[in-house]
């Protein structure tokens, strides 16, 4: 078989890979529903820490199709549900409800507003090991980490 020959017979096969590489190696899409997550940074600040009922998580509950299901979690200072919808990568959340509690530490409340405000921007996602990334326009808005059990 001649250079040429063995070039076109391959390229059928290597222009497939490539499509299903640029579109996550033609894996299964990820699933977010009944998945569980801690806010580690927002636009590439650390996140402050925080503890108990209002702690900055974020929860994503199935429902009743695959790609769509109901978000809640805390904010840093206030309880937040709400829908979402997940095709692929793309991820979009819906008009979250909110608590409105202030904090007693401004940073908390101004970490709220941020976290609250990434969630909205949310466009699509990606998860990387224990690693969920929020994708805004412009880039990652907020990078989560998987909470154990949860």
């Amino acid at each position: 078989m001649t250079r040429l020959a063995t070039l076109l017979s391959v390229l059928p096969a290597a222009l497939l890979l490539g499509a299903c590489a640029s579109t996550g190696g033609g894996a299964a899409p990820y699933s977010l529903g009944g998945t569980s997550w801690r806010l580690e940074s927002l636009g590439g600040q650390p996140a402050l820490p925080t503890e108990g009922p209002n702690a900055a998580r974020l929860f994503f509950e199935a429902g009743a199709t695959a790609d769509s299901g109901r978000a809640f979690g805390g904010a840093s200072c206030n309880r937040f549900n709400g829908p979402y919808t997940a095709s692929g990568a793309t991820l979009r959340f819906g008009a979250l409800v909110s608590t409105r509690m202030a904090c007693a530490d401004e940073r908390l409340n101004r970490q709220e507003v941020a976290f609250l405000g990434a969630l909205d921007a949310t466009r699509a996602f990606r998860v990387a090991g224990d690693t969920l990334v929020l994708e805004g326009d412009a880039g990652p808005v907020a990078r989560l980490i998987a909470i154990a059990g949860g």
